[in-house]
């Protein structure tokens, strides 16, 4: 298992929604062939599981959009 915390500079798309969803970190986990994306703020922790880094990116910002929703 590794984790790696994503920064903007790492992936532009992060910067953009720190700023929109007031987000402090964002954990990118790799346990096997399962990747794990995770985004933490004041309400809680957002989390997006798939097969690749692009793929668990999209679901967690979707789990997280549909909270705000």
């Amino acid at each position: 298992m590794s984790i790696k915390i994503l920064t903007a500079k790492e992936n532009p798309h992060v910067a953009k929604l720190k700023n929109e969803f007031d987000i402090f970190r964002v954990l990118d986990i790799k346990k096997g062939k399962l990747e794990i994306i995770e985004f933490f703020n004041k309400d809680g922790v957002f989390r997006g599981f798939g097969k690749d880094t692009k793929s668990a990116f999209k679901k967690a910002k979707k789990v997280l959009k549909n909270y705000y929703s």
